[in-house]
Formats: structure tokens, sequence, C-alpha cells
């Protein structure tokens, strides 16, 4: 069980550790990404506190799921945020309209996000 919660949160890792660097650090791209995503109007200047917040999270989420690796509750409470994260992409998502293969790569992490806390707390 330990080597799949360690797979898994490599996994995670893979997704969080770069949109969190893309949103602290504002880099073109995961702006657009995000705002691709979210519609939330923040390359026109609307929001612009939302990618620091997120930012945030990610690296806080990130650093509790490797925690976790260690510390199974810890592991826990970052893959929660990380999920709860992913899961308000989709909502904006859904509420925007997107259907099918847009909403896959958040279905992913999300789905994802939830097998390393269901990893993590069963250790």
């Amino acid at each position: 069980m330990f080597a799949l919660a360690v797979t898994l949160t490599v996994l995670l890792l893979l997704e969080v550790v770069p949109s969190a660097v893309a949103q602290l650090t504002r880099a073109r791209p995961g702006l657009e990404r995000l705002d691709e995503l979210t519609r939330l109007g923040v390359l026109e200047g609307r929001l612009l506190w939302v990618p620091t917040l997120l930012g945030t999270l990610h690296a806080l989420g990130a650093a509790a799921v490797l925690a976790g690796v260690w510390h199974p509750p810890v592991g826990v409470a970052g893959a929660a945020l990380e999920a709860g994260i992913f899961a308000w992409v989709l909502v904006r998502q859904l509420r925007s309209g997107d259907r099918g293969r847009a909403l896959f790569a958040y279905a992913l992490f999300l789905a994802m996000a939830l097998a390393v806390l269901v990893a993590d707390a069963v250790r």
C-alpha cells in the first residue's frame, strides 16, 4: 500500500506543482489556461487575486500531499484540498457549458486527488 500511495502522490504532484508555480508567478500560459477553464476574466484584469489564491492553495496542498508520504493524515488533508480545487474548476467548466473532452483533464486530476486521499486514509 505504501508503494501505491507514493506512486499516486508523485503523479498528483506532477500536476499540482507546475500549476502552483504558474499561478504564483502569473505566467502568461498559466493565466490563459485558468481563464480558458474558469472564464473569470483574469486576462482582462478582473479577479486578479484568484491566481494568487489558487497558487497558494496548490502549494499548500502539494506540501501536505508530499508530507502525507510520512504522515498519512496530512496527506488526506492535502489531497482533500486539491480535490476541492479540481472540483471547483470542473463546476466552473460545467456552468460555462463545457462538455465531453473539455472536462477530461480536470476530471482525471480530481480522480487522482481522490485516489491519493483514499490511499492515505487506508494507511
